[in-house]
């Protein structure tokens, strides 16, 4: 995940993470503060998924 201001919106950003995904199951992830392309964009999530 990259946030355009982790002080101001990771806290924020953990609430909503915590409430979609299970303890048990919650994958492994890193959270960076970046610049954006667009001004208006605050936060960019990138997902890997796996077939069995």
């Amino acid at each position: 995940m990259w946030l355009k201001d982790i002080a101001r919106d990771f806290a924020g950003m953990n609430e909503v993470w915590d409430a979609w995904v299970s303890p048990e199951t919650a994958p492994a992830r890193a959270t960076a503060q970046c610049e954006m392309a667009l001004p208006q964009i605050l936060i960019e999530i990138t997902g890997v998924a796996a077939l069995p």
